[in-house]
């Protein structure tokens, strides 16, 4: 995360009391857990139970880590690619939509192979140790037409739908029943990782809810569903099914949805820490305030602090186009755990591609892109976000188990959002304290004179050892009586990321960050010696105090326990903490620092950047050095470029004329089950024209060199005839249709030689070729056709980086939409490689409509060129390749 200060002396915050940040936490005590399922489920060692506050798995608390992925929006080849970037950014828990629209577009026809396999998605989750939440529906909304139910489902008249009503109610039956039979014998009763069934998404309709999602459970068990944890989403104000389905929260910081008529939206109630678990203020009914503190009542609470859409990332509607930075991932995390949450799902992890149907399109807008700004895109980059995602991910997955059963505690003063924002969780002798001065695209006055003191049952705690400023756009978590493996750190100023365990050797890694040294205070028992490098070393009575520490890869403190046990801190900068890798081989823990993506697959560490040479430190716990680098190179550097032609109106078409006669005519098939969105004749002819569709006069108009007319109404489903008629013998004729389907595919009529004359015989090709150079302004449109590098050469990725003026894109390859994008003023990125073998038989060609003169509705950011987004135009286009190495450990 990065930070700044706020220039203006208005906005600074003295406070000149030290420990004036303080908290009594000497009555906390041990909350009644409440399980929800009566019986354990799972394999022996790895039971599932939930209580009212967190999850158990073998016993044992846990805080899961989930993150969205959609099968159904990426190709089936790189399911597995995508799933291990998941694992090794710290995900445990893969939640997924099935979605019902995509699976039956028609009524009784399924489908379930390729991209649909969800059974082989389901797989492929296990066989990587990852367990699966699946979103069956039949609801699920995910930026979906009708919320992914089938149109034909939308179109019956003889149901309610998200209703009792019987007839839903027995179609909801029969698509649970064919969900059951794709995944039957994955039910993690099972051995499989399917642990837990959401049953609906967003339902809010009074007064149903709980009788609603009460007979959706009972269709979910009849169809064969048996898990240990039923979920809904719940949003708004609305009652849920207590003790029978466990609501999750969602938290967006950049709220797409709302457009505020193109400004920035002002900060909402989740950028602080507060109570208020959903937007309905759901458990705001069971705190409790003791002096100044409040917190969560959970002997009186229900159901655990689930979410499943902590947004990280954000999609771009056409109205709002944010480009969401790092920081506001971890800080949107750093809130969640600070106010309490007990399993971090995220939507969207995994970016997509909305498939396409035979008859519409299903996506809201884009039609196709679902890239999300996720920390793993469209197609498979990591996102800007992933960094700080992955290393709170890390630490939810190390320390979670410790953090999960302590509630969250938050001072009254910040119902003053003006003051400092923080919180703890404790147990009342352990825990983590959390800070934010952090607002999303706002500014935070500094604090200066900081120090926080905590009241616990044994002792009183404060911290740092001298006050500190938390300046604008901060946001941590420190531990306080944080027990490593017998060595007990009073308090860290550094905040925690992760573990590695080699041997007797245990190490953990902080790092320093938010302009506030690192200062680590330790309890002297059971240490023989201790010693830091690069670091100050105090004996303080019965504790270390390590001060006047320099960050870094060899900032190390060597703890030796009286046992011979070692204990390493290894403390970051911020900018290495960002490159922090955690992973297995085997049973043998990995820690490691490079720019690359890295991955574990079958126990080979691979990393992969658009860089040919690559450089990793791996950690090294017993080493003279605490860190080995390596540079892996050698690999061929491959100079790949695109070229982009641009193409004018009816460039693929030939200028005819009619070897006797005035008439030039072409009967042609629209046969798609898809319907025509748009349709737009362009021609032009040196002669004055009648035009004709289905002997009906059309009345086009002239634009600039050439003439259009909207078709769509006149096109019919089967033959069409277009019939020209000119005044005079003679005249030639260039002309194209465009037709744009519901379902994305783009077609083109063309004059051509198999047009005829009046005669019935084949037209002559005019000795006058000429055709118009550029689409005209008034039409808003560019049309560009790429001349892409040899993609079956190699294994390895290759996109294409794609910079535009203009509003918005579509991508074919022929025919058919590859993806579609809202321009945001980022580069539009396409995975080449994964269509290169339709890339090989037909051309990338880009359809790309510009802006109209009033943009003032539309959020964009304050770099996005408004004027020349108008006119459509490639500013750049940059092909990158990836490179991989497999690391020698």
């Amino acid at each position: 995360m990065k930070y700044r200060y706020i220039a203006l002396a208005s906005l600074l915050c003295s406070t000149a009391v030290r420990a004036q940040y303080q908290m009594d936490l000497q009555h906390v005590g041990t909350v009644p857990l409440n399980y929800l399922n009566k019986e354990s489920i799972g394999p022996k060692g790895k039971e599932i139970r939930v209580n009212n506050i967190y999850m158990e798995e073998g016993g044992k608390p846990v805080l899961p880590v989930m993150g969205e992925f959609h099968y159904v929006r990426m190709d089936h080849r790189y399911w597995r690619d995508a799933l291990l970037k998941m694992k090794a950014s710290g995900i445990n828990m893969v939640a997924t939509y099935v979605m019902w629209s995509l699976h039956e577009e028609t009524e009784g026809q399924q489908n379930w192979s390729g991209n649909h396999d969800l059974r082989r998605f389901i797989q492929l989750c296990g066989e990587l140790g990852l367990k699966v939440h699946l979103r069956a529906g039949p609801y699920c909304n995910a930026e979906m037409q009708h919320g992914a139910l089938p149109e034909w489902i939308i179109n019956n008249k003889a149901l309610v739908t998200r209703s009792n009503d019987p007839l839903y109610l027995n179609y909801s039956k029969k698509w649970y029943d064919a969900v059951f039979q794709q995944v039957k014998g994955l039910l993690y009763k099972d051995g499989g990782p399917i642990m837990a069934l959401q049953l609906e998404n967003e339902f809010v309709k009074k007064g149903l809810v709980v009788s609603h999602l009460m007979n959706l459970k009972k269709l979910a068990r009849e169809a064969g569903f048996d898990v240990p944890l039923y979920t809904m989403t719940h949003w708004m104000d609305s009652e849920y099914p207590k003790g029978e389905v466990v609501p999750y929260g969602g938290f967006y910081i950049e709220t797409p949805w709302v457009t505020n008529h193109g400004k920035m939206t002002p900060p909402t109630n989740f950028e602080y820490f507060t109570y208020n678990r959903l937007s309905d203020n759901i458990g705001t009914d069971i705190i409790k305030i003791e002096g100044d503190v409040e917190s969560f009542d959970g002997s009186k609470n229900d159901s655990p602090f689930f979410t499943c859409e902590v947004g990280v990332g954000a999609p771009t509607f056409y109205q709002r186009r944010a480009v969401v930075s790092e920081e506001m991932a971890g800080e949107n995390i750093n809130l969640r755990l600070g106010t309490g949450v007990n399993l971090m799902g995220y939507y969207m992890y995994v970016g997509g591609t909305n498939p396409r149907g035979e008859k519409n399109t299903y996506g809201n807008g884009p039609y196709f892109g679902y890239d999300y700004q996720a920390p793993i895109r469209e197609f498979g980059t990591l996102g800007a976000v992933m960094k700080e995602t992955k290393k709170l991910n890390y630490f939810m997955n190390d320390f979670g188990s410790r953090l999960a059963p302590m509630l969250a505690y938050l001072p009254l003063s910040n119902k003053n959002k003006d003051n400092l924002q923080w919180a703890v969780r404790s147990d009342g002798d352990s825990g983590y304290l959390f800070v934010s001065n952090y607002l999303y695209r706002y500014d935070r006055p500094q604090y200066d004179q900081v120090q926080f003191k905590l009241k616990l049952h044994q002792e009183e705690l404060t911290f740092p050892r001298k006050p500190v400023s938390i300046v604008n756009k901060s946001y941590f978590l420190w531990p306080f009586n944080l027990d490593l493996k017998g060595v007990n750190i009073k308090y860290a100023t550094a905040q925690p990321i992760t573990s590695h365990q080699d041997g007797k050797v245990s190490s953990y890694f902080f790092f320093e960050d938010d302009a506030i040294s690192a200062e680590y205070l330790i309890d002297a028992s059971n240490i023989k010696t201790i010693q830091a490098k690069g670091a100050k070393v105090s004996k303080e009575k019965n504790r270390y105090f390590i001060s006047d520490l320099v960050a870094g890869k060899e900032s190390v403190i060597t703890i030796t326990r009286n046992n011979g046990e070692q204990v390493k801190l290894v403390t970051l900068t911020e900018k290495q903490s960002d490159d922090l890798w955690k992973g297995k081989t085997g049973q043998k823990d990995v820690v490691a620092l490079t720019k690359s993506s890295l991955l574990v697959d079958a126990d080979k560490v691979l990393i992969t950047d658009e860089d040919a040479t690559q450089r990793i430190s791996l950690y090294r716990s017993q080493g003279l050095k605490a860190f080995e680098d390596k540079v892996y190179q050698g690999q061929k550097v491959q100079q790949l470029e695109a070229a982009a032609l641009e193409l004018g109106p009816m460039h693929d078409a030939t200028r005819i004329q009619a070897k006797t006669g005035k008439v030039l005519t072409k009967i042609v098939e629209s046969s798609s089950l898809a319907e025509v969105s748009e349709a737009t004749l362009r021609f032009s002819s040196d002669k004055t024209m009648k035009i004709y569709w289905n002997g009906k006069e059309l009345s086009p108009k002239t634009v600039g060199e050439y003439t259009i007319a909207d078709v769509k109404a006149a096109i019919r489903s089967g033959k069409n005839e277009i019939r020209f008629e000119s005044a005079d013998d003679g005249a030639s004729l260039i002309a194209e249709v465009e037709l744009l389907y519901k379902n994305g595919v783009r077609k083109v009529w063309n004059t051509d030689n198999t047009w005829l004359s009046e005669d019935q015989k084949p037209v002559e090709n005019s000795e006058n070729q000429h055709r118009p150079a550029r689409y005209a302004a008034s039409e808003r449109l560019g049309l560009f056709e790429f001349t892409l590098p040899d993609l079956t050469r190699g294994k390895d990725e290759v996109r294409l980086e794609l910079s535009y003026f203009g509003d918005k894109a579509t991508a074919y390859i022929g025919e058919e939409p590859f993806t579609d994008s809202y321009n945001d003023g980022t580069p539009w990125i396409l995975g080449l490689s994964r269509k290169k073998e339709e890339l090989a038989n037909d051309k990338l060609t880009v359809r790309i409509t510009g802006f109209g003169a009033d943009t003032q509705d539309i959020f964009l950011e304050d770099n996005f060129d408004r004027i020349k987004s108008q006119f459509p135009a490639i500013k750049n286009a940059k092909v990158v390749k990836d490179y991989t190495y497999s690391v020698n450990d």
